[in-house]
C-alpha cells in the first residue's frame, strides 16, 4: 500500500472515491475549491491518499485556515475528508495518513488542527482533545421545518427513540413557531440613526481590520475573515453562495451577517460578526438588527426556518445566543464533537486550548451545510 501526499494525477480518483463511499455527486470544481483553491495556495497541498495498486482506499486532508488572536494572524488546519474503505479498516490506514499530515503541520507552522466529527475515538487515539460539542440555534417559520430538523437531530437514535424524538419535536416546533412569530414581530424595529445595512456584493477591504478589532474587543480567537477569505468562502463557493448583509456607520464597517438557503428548504445562518465602540453603539442592538435582517431575508427566500450555531461560552457567542433568544430562536444542545490538536506552533499562543476562547460560527464548515 502506498500512502503519500496526493499528486495532481490522483485528484479525480480521490473525488471519485468520496462519491463512491458516500453515494455523492461532488464535482471536481467543488473538490478543487475546497482542497486546492483555498487561501493557502501552497504546493503540495495537504491531502493524503492511500492507494492499493491503482485503487484509492483512503483519504485524509487539511484545509489550511488563517485565524487571528491578540498575538496576530496565524495558520491552522481544519481536518477534512477522513475516509477509509471499509475493506481496509483495522490496517492503521487512518493513523498512517495522519503521520504524514502531522509532519506537514509542523513544516508549515500550523498552530492547531481542528474539526467537527461524530467519530471521536479515531481522533482521541491520535491525542486529539475533545473540548466541546456544537449546538444549534433554530427559529421555525413553518411546520415544514420539522422534517429536516428531525432527520439531522435524530441521527444515531434507535428506531423507537427516533420516533419518540420526532413526535416530541413536531409538537415543540408547532408551538415554537407561533411564539417565535410574535417575538420576531416585536423585535423588528427601526435601525438606529446613523447606521445602515446593505448587501456586500464584493468583499469589503475593511474585513480584516474588523477581525483585528473583534479580538481586541471580545478576546479569544476566530477565523481571520479578510476580503480574500470572504471571497473564497462565501461569494465564490460552488456548493452554495451566501448572501452577506453588512452594517455600516457611514463608510465604516461594523459587522455583517451571512446566510443562505439550503437544499432542504431551511435557511442557514453562516456567519455573524460585530465589533464597535461600545460607548457609541450597543453591540447587542447591532447583533439583533443583523439577526432580524437575516430572519426576514430568509423568510422572503421561502425558508421554512433558520438554523445557526451557538457553540461555547465565548463572550460574543453568549451575546449572539442572548439576542437570538429574545427574538424567538431556540437553543438546541445537540451537534457534533469538536476535536483539537495543539501543534508546536500553538503551544505558546495567547489563544490556548481553552475552546471557550474560540468564537465559532457555521463559517467554520466548508462547502455543504452540516
Amino acid at each position: 500500500m502506498l500512502i503519500d501526499l496526493v499528486h495532481p494525477s490522483d485528484h479525480a480518483a480521490c473525488n471519485e472515491f468520496h462519491n463512491r463511499i458516500h453515494h455523492d455527486r461532488r464535482s471536481m470544481t467543488q473538490w478543487r475549491w475546497e482542497f486546492v483553491d483555498n487561501t493557502h495556495l501552497q504546493i503540495p497541498i495537504p491531502f493524503v491518499c492511500a492507494k492499493d495498486g491503482d485503487r484509492v482506499v483512503g483519504t485524509q486532508a487539511f484545509i489550511p485556515i488563517r485565524m487571528i488572536d491578540r498575538d496576530g494572524v496565524y495558520w491552522t488546519a481544519k481536518s477534512e475528508e477522513t475516509l477509509v474503505d471499509p475493506e481496509y479498516r483495522g490496517q492503521q490506514v487512518f493513523e498512517k495518513m495522519y503521520d504524514l499530515l502531522f509532519r506537514y503541520a509542523e513544516d508549515h507552522q500550523f498552530a492547531f488542527i481542528w474539526g467537527f466529527t461524530p467519530a471521536v475515538k479515531a481522533f482521541t487515539r491520535l491525542q486529539f482533545a475533545t473540548p466541546g460539542v456544537t449546538h444549534q440555534l433554530f427559529l421555525p417559520f413553518s411546520p415544514r421545518s420539522a422534517a429536516p430538523m428531525i432527520r439531522k437531530l435524530s441521527s444515531g437514535q434507535t428506531e423507537k427513540g427516533g420516533r419518540l424524538r420526532a413526535a416530541a419535536m413536531r409538537t415543540a416546533i408547532a408551538a415554537a413557531r407561533v411564539l417565535s412569530s410574535v417575538k420576531i414581530t416585536l423585535g423588528r424595529r427601526r435601525l438606529p440613526d446613523g447606521l445602515i445595512i446593505r448587501t456586500m456584493d464584493e468583499p469589503d477591504d475593511q474585513a480584516g481590520l474588523l477581525c483585528e478589532c473583534f479580538v481586541k474587543q471580545w478576546g479569544g480567537n476566530t477565523i481571520y475573515r479578510d476580503s480574500r477569505y470572504l471571497r473564497w468562502r462565501l461569494l465564490e463557493n460552488p456548493y452554495v453562495r451566501s448572501i452577506v448583509r453588512a452594517i455600516y456607520e457611514g463608510d465604516r464597517l461594523l459587522g455583517w451577517v451571512a446566510f443562505t438557503l439550503g437544499d432542504d428548504g431551511v435557511g442557514y445562518l453562516v456567519d455573524l460578526l460585530v465589533s464597535c465602540d461600545p460607548s457609541r453603539w450597543n453591540p447587542g442592538i447591532l447583533v439583533k438588527s443583523l439577526l432580524v435582517d437575516a430572519v426576514f431575508s430568509t423568510k422572503n427566500m421561502g425558508a421554512t426556518g433558520l438554523r445557526g450555531w451557538s457553540v461555547n461560552q465565548h463572550p460574543f457567542d453568549r451575546l449572539v445566543r442572548s439576542e437570538a433568544r429574545k427574538i424567538g430562536f431556540y437553543h438546541i444542545r445537540r451537534g457534533h464533537s469538536v476535536v483539537l490538536y495543539i501543534c508546536s506552533a500553538g503551544r505558546n499562543r495567547s489563544s490556548s486550548a481553552n475552546f471557550d476562547e474560540w468564537f465559532v460560527s457555521r463559517i467554520y464548515t466548508e462547502g455543504v451545510l452540516s
